[in-house]
Protein backbone atom coordinates (compact mmCIF):
# COMPACT_ATOMS: atom_id res chain seq x y z
CA UNK A 1 0.00 0.00 0.00
CA UNK A 2 1.40 3.35 -1.04
CA UNK A 3 2.09 5.85 1.65
CA UNK A 4 0.80 9.40 1.15
CA UNK A 5 3.56 11.86 0.24
CA UNK A 6 5.22 13.53 3.18
CA UNK A 7 4.29 17.21 3.27
CA UNK A 8 7.18 19.58 2.67
CA UNK A 9 8.49 21.96 5.33
CA UNK A 10 6.40 24.97 6.21
CA UNK A 11 7.57 28.21 4.64
CA UNK A 12 7.29 31.68 6.06
CA UNK A 13 5.18 34.07 3.99
CA UNK A 14 5.88 37.61 2.85
CA UNK A 15 3.74 40.75 3.14
CA UNK A 16 2.99 40.45 -0.59
CA UNK A 17 1.61 36.92 -0.10
CA UNK A 18 -0.56 38.11 2.80
CA UNK A 19 -1.89 40.94 0.61
CA UNK A 20 -2.63 38.54 -2.25
CA UNK A 21 -4.67 36.30 0.05
CA UNK A 22 -6.50 39.30 1.51
CA UNK A 23 -7.41 40.43 -2.02
CA UNK A 24 -8.67 36.91 -2.82
CA UNK A 25 -10.90 37.04 0.27
CA UNK A 26 -12.12 40.53 -0.62
CA UNK A 27 -13.14 39.36 -4.09
CA UNK A 28 -14.95 36.36 -2.58
CA UNK A 29 -16.83 38.67 -0.22
CA UNK A 30 -17.82 40.97 -3.11
CA UNK A 31 -19.17 37.92 -5.00
CA UNK A 32 -21.30 36.88 -2.00
CA UNK A 33 -19.28 33.77 -1.13
CA UNK A 34 -18.43 35.03 2.37
CA UNK A 35 -20.59 37.02 4.76
CA UNK A 36 -19.12 40.06 6.49
CA UNK A 37 -18.35 38.28 9.76
CA UNK A 38 -16.55 35.40 8.03
CA UNK A 39 -14.63 37.80 5.76
CA UNK A 40 -13.53 39.86 8.77
CA UNK A 41 -12.31 36.73 10.59
CA UNK A 42 -10.38 35.36 7.62
CA UNK A 43 -8.99 38.74 6.62
CA UNK A 44 -7.58 39.27 10.10
CA UNK A 45 -6.07 35.77 10.05
CA UNK A 46 -4.48 36.46 6.64
CA UNK A 47 -2.64 39.51 7.94
CA UNK A 48 -1.47 37.59 11.02
CA UNK A 49 -0.36 34.46 9.12
CA UNK A 50 3.25 33.35 9.49
CA UNK A 51 3.39 30.17 7.36
CA UNK A 52 2.15 29.30 3.87
CA UNK A 53 -0.24 26.56 5.01
CA UNK A 54 -2.06 29.09 7.20
CA UNK A 55 -2.82 31.20 4.12
CA UNK A 56 -3.85 28.15 2.06
CA UNK A 57 -6.34 27.06 4.73
CA UNK A 58 -8.13 30.43 4.44
CA UNK A 59 -8.99 29.98 0.75
CA UNK A 60 -9.23 26.20 0.19
CA UNK A 61 -13.05 26.35 -0.05
CA UNK A 62 -12.99 29.29 -2.49
CA UNK A 63 -12.49 29.18 -6.28
CA UNK A 64 -9.19 30.41 -7.60
CA UNK A 65 -9.11 34.10 -8.58
CA UNK A 66 -11.03 34.62 -11.83
CA UNK A 67 -12.79 31.23 -11.65
CA UNK A 68 -16.41 30.52 -10.83
CA UNK A 69 -17.81 34.02 -11.25
CA UNK A 70 -20.56 34.62 -13.79
CA UNK A 71 -18.81 37.80 -14.88
CA UNK A 72 -15.28 38.97 -14.13
CA UNK A 73 -14.91 41.08 -11.03
CA UNK A 74 -13.98 44.51 -12.36
CA UNK A 75 -12.73 47.56 -10.53
CA UNK A 76 -13.60 51.06 -11.56
CA UNK A 77 -10.61 52.88 -13.10
CA UNK A 78 -11.42 55.83 -10.83
CA UNK A 79 -10.64 53.79 -7.70
CA UNK A 80 -7.19 54.22 -6.21
CA UNK A 81 -4.90 51.23 -5.75
CA UNK A 82 -5.92 48.69 -3.10
CA UNK A 83 -3.13 49.80 -0.75
CA UNK A 84 -2.20 53.47 -0.29
CA UNK A 85 0.47 54.83 2.04
CA UNK A 86 0.35 58.32 3.55
CA UNK A 87 3.24 59.89 5.48
CA UNK A 88 3.80 63.16 7.30
CA UNK A 89 6.46 64.55 9.62
CA UNK A 90 5.81 67.59 11.82
CA UNK A 91 2.80 68.63 9.71
CA UNK A 92 -0.89 67.76 9.75
CA UNK A 93 -1.93 65.01 7.36
CA UNK A 94 -5.44 65.84 6.21
CA UNK A 95 -7.97 64.29 3.81
CA UNK A 96 -11.54 65.55 3.45
CA UNK A 97 -14.26 66.16 0.90
CA UNK A 98 -14.75 63.76 -2.00
CA UNK A 99 -11.62 61.61 -2.03
CA UNK A 100 -11.25 57.93 -2.92
CA UNK A 101 -10.69 55.73 0.13
CA UNK A 102 -8.62 52.61 -0.74
CA UNK A 103 -9.27 49.14 0.61
CA UNK A 104 -6.19 49.43 2.83
CA UNK A 105 -4.66 52.65 4.09
CA UNK A 106 -1.29 52.82 5.84
CA UNK A 107 -0.78 56.07 7.74
CA UNK A 108 2.60 57.04 9.20
CA UNK A 109 3.15 60.25 11.15
CA UNK A 110 5.90 61.66 13.36
CA UNK A 111 4.87 64.71 15.36
CA UNK A 112 2.12 65.57 12.88
CA UNK A 113 -1.61 65.20 13.48
CA UNK A 114 -3.76 62.92 11.32
CA UNK A 115 -7.23 64.09 10.22
CA UNK A 116 -9.08 61.74 7.87
CA UNK A 117 -12.66 62.81 7.15
CA UNK A 118 -14.47 60.12 5.15
CA UNK A 119 -17.95 61.54 5.60
CA UNK A 120 -18.16 62.66 1.96
CA UNK A 121 -15.52 60.35 0.49
CA UNK A 122 -16.01 57.73 -2.24
CA UNK A 123 -15.76 54.29 -0.63
CA UNK A 124 -16.26 51.28 -2.91
CA UNK A 125 -15.05 48.61 -0.49
CA UNK A 126 -17.30 46.97 2.14
CA UNK A 127 -14.36 46.70 4.54
CA UNK A 128 -11.63 49.33 4.84
CA UNK A 129 -8.46 48.69 6.84
CA UNK A 130 -6.55 51.59 8.36
CA UNK A 131 -3.10 50.80 9.72
CA UNK A 132 -1.70 53.53 11.95
CA UNK A 133 1.91 54.23 12.90
CA UNK A 134 1.55 57.58 14.67
CA UNK A 135 4.14 59.04 17.05
CA UNK A 136 3.47 61.96 19.40
CA UNK A 137 0.37 63.22 17.59
CA UNK A 138 -3.38 62.83 17.68
CA UNK A 139 -5.51 61.00 15.13
CA UNK A 140 -9.10 61.83 14.16
CA UNK A 141 -11.14 59.50 11.95
CA UNK A 142 -14.53 60.83 10.81
CA UNK A 143 -16.66 58.04 9.35
CA UNK A 144 -19.69 58.01 7.05
CA UNK A 145 -23.08 57.84 8.73
CA UNK A 146 -23.85 54.35 10.02
CA UNK A 147 -20.34 52.98 9.49
CA UNK A 148 -18.78 50.72 12.13
CA UNK A 149 -15.20 50.43 13.39
CA UNK A 150 -13.25 47.72 15.17
CA UNK A 151 -10.21 48.95 17.13
CA UNK A 152 -9.33 45.72 18.97
CA UNK A 153 -5.99 45.39 17.14
CA UNK A 154 -4.89 48.98 17.72
CA UNK A 155 -1.95 49.14 20.15
CA UNK A 156 -1.46 52.28 22.21
CA UNK A 157 1.20 53.65 24.56
CA UNK A 158 0.62 56.82 26.56
CA UNK A 159 -2.50 57.27 24.45
CA UNK A 160 -6.25 56.71 24.66
CA UNK A 161 -8.79 55.60 22.08
CA UNK A 162 -12.20 57.28 22.03
CA UNK A 163 -14.72 55.71 19.66
CA UNK A 164 -18.29 56.96 19.35
CA UNK A 165 -19.31 54.45 16.68
CA UNK A 166 -20.50 50.84 16.87
CA UNK A 167 -17.85 48.11 16.70
CA UNK A 168 -19.86 45.19 15.32
CA UNK A 169 -19.99 45.02 11.49
CA UNK A 170 -23.30 45.47 9.69
CA UNK A 171 -24.23 44.15 6.25
CA UNK A 172 -25.61 47.52 5.10
CA UNK A 173 -22.70 49.77 6.10
CA UNK A 174 -18.96 50.16 5.58
CA UNK A 175 -16.89 48.45 8.26
CA UNK A 176 -13.51 49.89 9.26
CA UNK A 177 -10.75 47.83 10.86
CA UNK A 178 -8.27 50.12 12.64
CA UNK A 179 -4.98 48.48 13.61
CA UNK A 180 -1.33 49.37 14.10
CA UNK A 181 0.03 51.51 16.94
CA UNK A 182 -0.01 55.04 18.26
CA UNK A 183 2.36 56.57 20.82
CA UNK A 184 1.61 59.62 22.96
CA UNK A 185 -1.41 60.76 21.00
CA UNK A 186 -5.12 60.01 21.33
CA UNK A 187 -7.22 58.36 18.61
CA UNK A 188 -10.78 59.64 18.15
CA UNK A 189 -13.36 57.99 15.92
CA UNK A 190 -16.74 59.60 15.30
CA UNK A 191 -19.27 60.69 12.74
CA UNK A 192 -19.31 64.21 11.33
CA UNK A 193 -20.84 66.67 13.78
CA UNK A 194 -24.61 66.71 13.56
CA UNK A 195 -24.85 63.25 12.01
CA UNK A 196 -26.83 60.57 13.74
CA UNK A 197 -25.84 56.98 14.35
Amino acid sequence: MEQPPTPGPRKRVSDAEREETAKHLGDAFAEGRLDLEEFDRRNTAAHEAVFDDELRDLVTDLPAPGEGAATPHRRSPAVEEDVVELFTEMATLRRRGDWAVPRRLRVSSRYGGVRLDMGEATIRHPVVEIELAVHAAGTLLVLPEGATANVDELRTKYANVYSKVAAAPRSDAVHFVVRGETYAGSVRIRYARGRKR
